[in-house]
């Protein structure tokens, strides 16, 4: 039977070799563990994969046989262990090294145990000593190794921000993501909710931004909630609620949610109008418009419509058929690496121009979507001048809409940084959420 840490170290394997997304391989080795395990094994996975370029990097200094040229097992196991050893100071570094031993034996690579051994123990030794680049010689790699994300990254935000707001944003990409709830409306109260919150034994804290949002403490397994079960509350982070607000759509709009899975913006959107009008939530994927189903279920929403449609293909039917239209464009996101670390891993900067190419596809059948002086409301989940900005301008200089002020619609902590009246990059260290970019734009009558 496999330990806890030898799964952690076959699950890194897996992200690193397939790709795969480290939440839904997470979420399947989890499910026979006991609370403390589970604890215990997500802290060292997503802590092993965000702090992965560091780790390399302190390999690389003590090691002689580079990281790349590495095994597999072996180099996965290093970085697991060293991550507990520098960052996790509840676990004697003694069982740690004793541990990585027995793995790399018990997986046939009794040769290498030694190296295993030898190398943990030296690392150990040189904690005091162990030093990053000099930001002197290359700022850019020098942040990279501090922080441990791509150096492509933090070159690209040195271009548009100053070396304090891109350590800023460093920083709070670094920290353990929270857990945002929002209250449903459509089936009571906050003060109510919180009441029934306490009752279950959940900690609460108040949201940064929006009335409707909340964050839970210490929960394990927040999906067996009581209340979490009936729809009282969902999860979602505050800066995609804005999103909604953004929208701001009436009871009685028709609206399209473009690419709505798992359907969180819709279900809001839906709560704004009351449950009154209609919205049609597209994914280009049959499975995923069945978790919008079943989110708008369990949430009491029956006016929306989950519809199998690609964004980049024009539907004659949808044409001019839309009051306000959402496209929550597919992106590479970078804003939200605190929650899926794996992202510092499987994104280039080439990434980013094949990104912005089928967000201009969608971009295009958004506005032939929209009724005469209807609204659209472009968003990511990125930190991306291209995917972001850019975009923006161009929406306004190409195809002839107006940014529309959403200066009302901004909590007061954010209004400052509201751009050109129209958009906003919410940047993750300004309310301590995810990166997000909103702009608001006006169809012109003909």
């Amino acid at each position: 039977m496999k330990t806890v840490r030898e799964q952690i170290v076959d699950l890194l394997i897996e992200v690193e070799r397939e790709q795969s997304y480290a939440q839904l391989s997470l979420k399947n080795a989890l499910e026979d563990l006991d609370v403390r395990d589970r604890a215990l094994a997500t802290e060292i996975f997503y802590g092993t994969l965000k702090y992965q370029i560091q780790l390399d990097y302190w390999l690389n200094q003590y090691s002689k046989t580079p990281v790349r040229k590495m095994k597999p097992l072996i180099r996965n196991l290093l970085r697991m262990s060293i991550y507990q050893m520098l960052y996790l100071d509840k676990i004697p570094v003694s069982a740690v090294i004793n541990e990585a031993v027995k793995i790399a034996k018990k997986r046939k690579f009794q040769g290498l145990s030694g190296f295993v051994n030898g190398l943990l123990r030296n690392i150990e030794r040189e904690k005091a000593n162990l030093s990053f680049p000099n930001p002197e010689e290359s700022l850019s790699y020098a942040l990279s190794i501090q922080y441990a994300i791509p150096e492509w990254m933090i070159s690209m935000w040195l271009e548009q921000y100053s070396k304090e707001e891109v350590e800023a944003i460093c920083e709070a990409l670094n920290k353990r993501a929270e857990v945002c709830g929002r209250c449903n409306t459509l089936k009571g109260d906050k003060q109510s909710l919180l009441d029934t919150l306490k009752s279950e034994g959940v900690e609460v804290e108040p949201g940064r931004l929006l009335d409707e949002a909340f964050y839970v403490k210490k929960v394990d397994r927040l999906q067996n909630l009581a209340s979490f079960k009936v729809g009282a509350w969902t999860v979602q982070d505050e800066s995609a609620m804005l999103v909604a607000h953004v929208v701001a759509p009436q009871k009685g709009d028709t609206v399209l949610d473009m690419c709505s899975a798992p359907g969180g913006k819709s279900v809001h959107m839906a709560a704004l109008m009351e449950n009154k009008g209609h919205i049609i939530a597209c994914d280009i994927h049959p499975h995923k418009l069945e978790l919008i189903e079943k989110n708008a279920k369990r949430l009491g929403v029956s006016i929306i419509s989950p519809t199998l449609q690609d964004g980049t293909v024009l539907n004659e039917q949808f044409i001019e058929k839309f009051d306000k239209v959402l496209l929550d464009a597919p992106c590479s996101g970078l804003g939200i690496m605190k929650r899926k670390p794996d992202i510092r891993h499987n994104k280039t900067r080439e990434d980013l121009e094949d990104i912005a190419s089928i967000q201009r596809a969608i971009v295009k059948n958004a506005i032939a979507y929209l009724k005469p002086n209807g609204r659209l409301v472009y968003s990511t989940c990125t930190i991306s001048y291209e995917e972001n900005d850019k975009m923006a301008y161009e929406i306004a200089r190409e195809y002839g809409l107006e940014l529309e002020s959403i200066v009302d619609t901004i909590p007061d902590q954010l209004k400052d940084v509201v751009k050109d009246q129209g958009m906003i990059q919410i940047l993750p260290q300004m309310a301590d959420t995810d990166g997000f970019f909103i702009a608001s734009f006006r169809k012109r009558s003909l």
